[in-house]
């Protein structure tokens, strides 16, 4: 049963992983597109830069975002934390 959970979880986290990485793929060919139109139609003025900062800055939100409940804060991260508050009150309660 663990087993099964455990497995669970493994494909969430690699599904979210995949859907980021499919995002930074789709960001870096559509902004590659755009930069090619804002040089051909408009080279002196760099509109481009607006799309591809605003969608960048929210890719690194999906990123800090996707990295920290796969590797950092997951739920095996909260149960061992809860686990080692759970042991530091039981050792001042016996002092």
């Amino acid at each position: 049963m663990e087993k099964d959970m455990l497995y669970k979880r493994a494909q969430q986290k690699a599904k979210m992983l995949k859907d980021l990485y499919s995002h930074v793929i789709i960001y870096l060919i559509f902004n590659s597109g755009l930069f090619v139109i804002n040089y051909l139609t408009s080279p002196g003025e760099w509109w481009v830069l607006y799309p591809v900062i605003g969608w960048g800055f929210c890719l690194s939100l999906k990123a800090i975002d996707t990295y920290t409940k796969v590797y950092r804060f997951g739920s095996e991260w909260e149960q061992r934390k809860i686990d080692q508050l759970f042991q530091k009150e039981l050792e001042h309660m016996d002092k």
